[in-house]
């Protein structure tokens, strides 16, 4: 069926998205919905077809089309004045006059843009269309040919080149709308766009137009309204420096400062606001923002769009409203430094995980019940029930364990009432009996530990190579994936972390021992400096070391072409073969089995290489030798003490840090283990992926992610299946996720995100939480993804968070600065290996500070100092 020119609304009339925009689409669904619309029509994008016509064949198009980023803004400009003198043909002059007829010819009406593109999830292109008020009947033509030069906008051509949308091809409808004359008018959202709370609703007000609001030109009153109980719980006067008046004759006129000292909105009208906005909410399924406004009294809804910036939470992980809340903790973000989402293929991965490693721990299949676990996957995301968490261990000591992950989690959590987030779920039902099962053959096996840790360190050794042979082995057999995974998984547990683990664990207790023995010393700090063992940061010596062997004068293209055609020194060669076949399988996000690693994408390593290899500095074994003799100082200093003051605990001090020596970096074992079993299976994935796209059932080999393992291996034996389908629909959530730029570290069940308090610091600084002690120098790298840019020697690496992918980086780096995690935290533990001055917890350290800033890092006090003078 032909699309209509013009849509009528509140009618009978159904339309599609892509003939009225999602503006215009909302306003025909509300007056359906018997919601308070004002009265009007769409002018749809058919009835403008006419007029793209004409412009494609204009030369202003052409160079529109063409332009590149330096001569975009100006081709829109030319663009936009050649649209300018497009003339109404009889038929758009007919179906707009046969619309205005049902109208008063002394009416006034609101014109405003709604493309196809605007107001949708994910986009909402604000302040890029245009809105014309008070429009008089004669004057409809010149508002309507403004709104519609509007979608030829500068702007609106940026947003949708940063958004993915095509520039290329505009399309716009405008809807004609009786203007209100408001006394009141203004915004609403149905969740807390602060606090992302779902349960509160937030509107703006201000006297007259609601245009203030919208375009941001008066400070606006706010109230906070608990929509559950529809009480009111916070009110803000605005300064409300201006007001839009709507004039009789047409148009609008400024007032200044209209009735500021008065708070515009009376109870019942904000409680009026709610119920409306509840109704909208239910009506779309989601967060909606909507313009509103209040005429003689009178409550109209002016639009309502999908909220597009917001953290959503899938089903599973939601409470309903007025039910008892649960906490969360993102484990994605605080332990992974993972703010993009994990794939669908690796969401089902760590599922199995789970369910496996539960049958282990607590004995029961813990993927089913929220409330029965504190691990949960849930799409995209890995996280800590903390509500079930607190009912096993309470709040307090529940609390310091967090503390080495997340301060700045910490901090919020300490806010909140435990009450209000305490699981009802019995303590017995929560507890890991299958863990108490383990201790009679755990606790022997540290007791030997501690009696002969060098003995037990050969032992493990030999038994981790032996693994690792085992595995490679298992992974060659041609079973299906989840059958793999049944096997391998099992049998990392049993032979990995039933042992590195509690070695782990008990050299954290050896740690704190020696602090407590050395009544907290100003060189406790340096005993975690160099420990050896730690497979991660022998990862980043052994990539230095390899940079050395590479010949001068490449640079990235050139390296990776002689890489692939192996046209290097032999050495170098010997050397990264070992090296990829030792830790090929890590990278960026490498618990995701969907991420991309050094053995599959030699970009990410060739930049690491060349990066280390030209960059100017100390070189990362000497610094790494550096920090063990500081930390082999630190602990002669500490002997010396102790056998002044207490010579009786020198012996125990003597033991306790023989044993934190030599395990202290095991924590990276037992996720390096996983990670290469990951990768292995990765590999496994790839060559089945290939296939697929020879058969044209994907469109690209890294698509093979956005399958679940099930419907991969189901995919292999009936060819019948569509798979470009099952990827769309298993990455519909993934991508609302991977909107949010910043991910929080802490949420609850209705959305809510705690925010610590504000720390007092002097001008000039930024606190934070102290990692790893020293003072340094240097000029800001702020970097988003490992491979985003080089960072050289000397610079102070900022990140929101890191893992093991970012490890070489650390060579390079003067000191760090992290946005998320505490003492535990991948970048915290790396940084205090390789001696570097290390701040965690920084609230939005990514966008405090721009490239090249130069500060001082205080690693010991955790503040961060901007340095004015270079002296």
């Amino acid at each position: 069926m032909a699309s209509k020119s013009v849509y009528i609304f509140p009618g009978s009339d159904e339309a599609e998205l892509s003939e009225v925009g999602g503006k215009g689409l909302s306003l025909m669904i509300g007056s359906k919905s018997a919601l308070p619309v004002p009265p009007g029509f769409i002018l749809s994008v058919a009835f403008f077809a006419p007029w793209f016509t004409k412009l494609r064949r204009t030369p202003a198009w052409k160079a529109f089309a063409n332009a590149n980023d330096k001569l975009l803004e100006k081709s829109c400009e030319h663009l936009k004045k050649s649209a300018a003198k497009l003339s109404f043909t009889k038929e758009q002059q007919y179906e707009l006059s046969t619309s205005l007829k049902q109208f008063d010819q002394k009416m006034l009406f609101a014109v405003r843009s709604s493309s196809p593109e605007e107001d949708l999830e994910g986009s909402s292109f604000a302040g890029g269309y245009e809105t014309i008020l008070g429009v008089t009947m004669k004057n409809i033509e010149s508002a309507v040919r403004k709104a519609f030069i509007s979608c030829l906008d500068y702007r609106v051509a940026v947003y949708k080149r940063e958004n993915g949308f095509s520039m290329k091809d505009p399309k716009i409808a405008v809807i004609v709308q009786k203007q209100v004359a408001s006394d009141v008018a203004g915004v609403g959202f149905s969740l807390n766009p602060v606090t992302n709370n779902y349960d509160e609703a937030v509107f703006t007000a201000n006297w007259g137009l609601g245009e203030t609001v919208v375009a941001g030109t008066a400070t606006p009153d706010t109230f906070t309204v608990d929509k559950i109980h529809l009480k009111i719980t916070g009110k803000a006067l605005g300064a409300k420096e201006t007001a839009s008046m709507l004039m009789h004759s047409g148009g609008t006129k400024e007032a200044s400062r209209h009735r500021s000292d008065e708070f515009t909105l009376t109870d019942e009208q904000i409680k009026d606001l709610t119920i409306l906005i509840k109704h909208v909410e239910k009506l779309y399924n989601k967060p909606i923002d909507i313009e509103w406004a209040f005429e003689q009294g009178k409550l109209y809804l002016l639009q309502a769009r999908p909220i597009t910036s917001f953290v959503p939470l899938p089903p599973d992980m939601m409470t309903q409203p007025g039910q008892p809340k649960r906490l969360y903790l993102d484990v994605t973000v605080t332990a992974q430094a993972m703010n993009q989402p994990v794939s669908a293929m690796g969401t089902s991965l760590f599922r199995q995980l789970v369910k496996i490693a539960g049958k282990i721990i607590a004995l029961r299949d813990v993927s089913k019940n929220l409330d029965t676990t504190v691990g949960w996957i849930s799409d995209g995301k890995i996280y800590f029930n903390l509500s079930t968490a607190m009912k096993l261990a309470g709040k307090k000591h529940l609390l310091a364990l967090l503390t080495n992950i997340d301060p700045l989690g910490v901090e919020a959590i300490a806010a909140l009432s435990e009450k209000d987030y305490l699981s009802s779920t019995s303590r017995i039902t929560l507890l890991p009996y299958g863990l108490f099962l383990q201790l009679p053959s755990i606790l022997p096996f540290v007791h030997g530990a501690m009696k002969d840790p060098d003995k037990t360190h050969k032992k493990v050794q030999e038994s981790l190579r032996q693994f690792d042979d085992e595995i490679r082995m298992i992974v060659k057999k041609d079973s299906p994936l989840p059958v793999l995974i049944d096997e391998l998984l099992p049998k990392m547990f049993r032979k990995v972390f039933k042992k590195t683990v509690p070695l782990t664990v008990a050299s954290r207790i050896m740690l704190g021992k020696l602090k407590k023995l050395a009544e907290n010393s100003p060189e406790v700090a340096y005993l975690e400096r160099s420990v050896p063992h730690n497979m991660t940061v022998e990862m980043g010596l052994e990539l230095s070391h390899i940079a050395k062997l590479l010949p001068d004068g490449l640079n990235e293209k050139k390296l990776e072409e002689k890489l692939q055609a192996k046209q290097l020194p032999e050495d170098f060669l010997q050397s990264f073969e070992k090296f990829l076949y030792k830790y090929g399988c890590r990278g960026p996000a490498e618990i995701d089995i969907g991420a991309s690693r050094y053995q599959d994408n030699l970009t990410l390593i060739s930049n690491l290489l060349l990066t280390t290899k030209n960059s100017p500095g100390v070189d990362a074994q000497d610094r790494f030798d550096n920090g063990k003799k500081e930390r082999e100082g630190a602990y002669l200093a500490l002997s010396q003490k102790l056998q002044k003051h207490n010579p009786k605990k020198t012996k125990e001090f003597a033991k306790a840090y023989h044993f934190f020596e030599t395990f202290g970096g095991y924590r990276e074992t037992h996720k390096y283990y996983l990670v290469f079993i990951v990768g292995l299976l990765r590999e496994k994935v790839l060559s089945q992926a290939k296939k697929f796209v020879d058969e044209n059932r994907l469109d690209s080999i890294d698509q093979v992610f956005d399958l679940t393992l099930d419907q991969f291996e189901h995919a292999k034996n009936d060819t019948s299946l569509d798979l470009r389908r099952f990827a769309s629909s298993n990455t519909l959530f993934l991508k609302k996720l991977a909107k949010v730029k910043n991910p929080p570290t802490i949420i609850d069940s209705r959305g809510f995100i705690p925010r610590p308090t504000k720390k007092a610091v002097h001008e000039g600084e930024v606190a934070g939480t102290p990692i790893s002690p020293g003072t340094t120098r240097g000029r800001i790298k702020v970097l988003h993804t490992a491979n985003e840019k080089p960072l050289h020697k000397g610079e102070i690496l900022v990140a929101r968070a890191t893992d093991p992918g970012w490890t070489p980086l650390f060579v390079n780096a003067a000191a760090v600065i992290l946005e998320v995690g505490g003492m535990l935290q991948h970048g915290a533990l790396v940084a205090r290996e390789y001696g570097l001055p290390c701040v965690a917890g920084v609230e939005n350290a990514t966008s405090l500070w721009k490239d090249g800033t130069l500060v001082e890092v205080d690693g010991t006090t955790g503040i961060v100092r901007l340095v004015t003078n270079e002296n």
